[in-house]
């Protein structure tokens, strides 16, 4: 086991310096996918209405958590400096400036991170939280999908996190007959089965499929399988198998039977980005290292460890990472290091790229001739948007301004002759013109889409930004 060692962090509070603790020589990223969720997520109703955190309330969500973590943390080892780690800058005052339930939280949170790098591993308050991944018994007979035999189910929930969540909020063909899915979130199977079936009927056809997970935020192996099930013979394939800390192992495996056409031979291409997390990652993963599909993006978030949310006492909830993947053929998953694309490139410029890629490798078998011509002029018009993409967008910063201002708990500012969007606590993000007038997108996040709606007078009176749900959400101008 790595060398883990506690040191004083430059991190304040005020002018309270606190004490926490790190893993030694490693840059650690915590981002995960709240950057996502921060900026396009829309704001959540709490728990408990009561902010005030007193240091009783402190004492006893931190030994609560500890308990939990001793029971289920999926390496044990790790829980007991946790354990420690936590009762140390307890009793060292470092959380008493933490007079909030939300900053309590994210301390904690942030110092359980930096001690294990497990980006799955946090504390919450109310209803918010980031992405999180269910637990789900997985294991069973090759192929039928069928429950483990393992340890039973230890508890917890999903946190909300599903709910009112569309998964997959598009499936179309592309030109050149090329396949399109847009997955957000692996949804549990009865929850929205029909829309995954309905997606796989969709590109049932197509000459090559190109999954779209660049925001996508996790999910549940169970869906996670069922759709990679469509990319393989009915023959059982053991995609993983999932370990815990206090039960045996399940293995994960295709099945048997499918609604609809399979297509084991259809070339599929993933576009993965560095907000691609937890279930996300899996599909990726699994298809990548089953040589059943070429990445193309970015390198994802790292998050491998899944589990359940845990009521705390007061609104508080943690979440608690029960089991780790390991693949057949590489031994090991992506927790901490993330899934590593086969073709790099921004993420932005991830669609054209694979299709352009597509398209030149259907081209390569040798298609009729009447198509093949449409092909090469498919792939040439790709290689020109590539082109403009590379080029800066020519906007006069003064027709900028106007869209400049406060619109509830967001803001949009002027900086480097750009816009720029920050949702209050959030970072600052890179805004792009999109293909529709006064319709704008985020440079990290492709799929966002943020509008700006006049009143009757001109001025712009209010943002509309489309969220993690796929619906609209209204700030208005202060």
């Amino acid at each position: 086991m790595q060398s883990i060692i506690p040191t004083t962090s430059a991190r304040a509070q005020g002018n309270t310096m606190r004490p926490v603790w790190n893993r030694c020589a490693i840059a650690l990223c915590c981002v995960f996918l709240s950057v996502v969720a921060v900026a396009l997520a829309p704001t959540v109703a709490r728990a408990d209405d009561s902010d005030a955190v007193t240091p009783e309330l402190r004492t006893e969500i931190i030994e609560k958590s500890i308990e939990l973590l001793d029971e289920l943390y999926v390496i044990p080892e790790t829980a007991e400096l946790v354990a420690i780690m936590l009762r140390e800058n307890l009793a060292a005052g470092a959380y008493d400036v933490e007079t909030t339930k939300e900053s309590f939280a994210a301390a904690v949170t942030q110092d359980m991170q930096d001690l294990t790098n497990d980006k799955h591993l946090r504390i919450g308050w109310g209803n918010g939280g980031g992405a999180r991944r269910m637990v789900r018994r997985v294991g069973g007979a090759p192929g039928s999908g069928a429950p483990g035999s393992g340890a039973p189910d230890t508890g917890g929930t999903d946190g909300g996190v599903f709910a009112n969540r569309r998964g997959i909020p598009s499936a179309r063909m592309l030109p050149g007959n090329v396949g399109y899915v847009d997955i957000r979130l692996f949804v549990p199977l009865e929850l929205q089965k029909d829309d995954a079936v309905n997606a796989m009927a969709t590109v049932a056809d197509a000459d090559a499929v190109i999954f779209d997970l660049r925001t996508c935020m996790g999910g549940t192996p169970e869906m996670v399988h069922f759709i990679t099930s469509y990319f393989y013979p009915p023959e059982p394939m053991h995609l993983l198998t999932y370990y815990r800390a206090n039960a045996e192992p399940d293995s994960a495996y295709t099945l048997a039977e499918v609604p609809g056409k399979r297509r084991p031979d259809v070339d599929v291409w993933i576009l993965i980005s560095e907000f691609t997390g937890s279930g996300c990652e899996e599909f990726s993963y699994n298809l990548k290292h089953h040589d059943r599909a070429t990445l193309v993006g970015q390198k994802t978030a790292g998050a491998g460890h899944g589990g359940s949310v845990h009521e705390l006492p007061s609104g508080f909830n943690i979440f608690v990472p029960k089991f780790r993947p390991v693949h057949p053929k590489t031994g090991g998953g992506w927790e901490a290091v993330g899934v590593v694309p086969d073709i790099e490139c921004d993420s932005e410029k991830a669609l054209p790229v694979a299709h352009k890629l597509a398209l030149e490798k259907i081209l390569d078998r040798g298609p009729a001739l009447a198509s093949s011509a449409n092909l090469r002029s498919l792939v040439a018009d790709l290689d020109a948007q590539l082109a403009r993409a590379d080029e800066p967008e020519a906007i006069d910063p003064k027709a900028l301004a106007e869209y400049a201002g406060d619109y509830d708990n967001r803001t949009i500012f002027l900086e480097d002759d750009g816009l720029w969007l920050q949702r209050q606590g959030g970072p600052k993000l890179k805004m792009v013109s999109a293909d529709e007038p006064e319709v704008w997108s985020l440079k990290r996040v492709p799929q966002a889409r943020i509008k700006f709606v006049r009143g009757a007078d001109g001025s712009i009176r209010e943002l509309q930004v489309l969220g993690m749900q796929g619906t609209w959400e209204t700030s208005k101008r202060r």
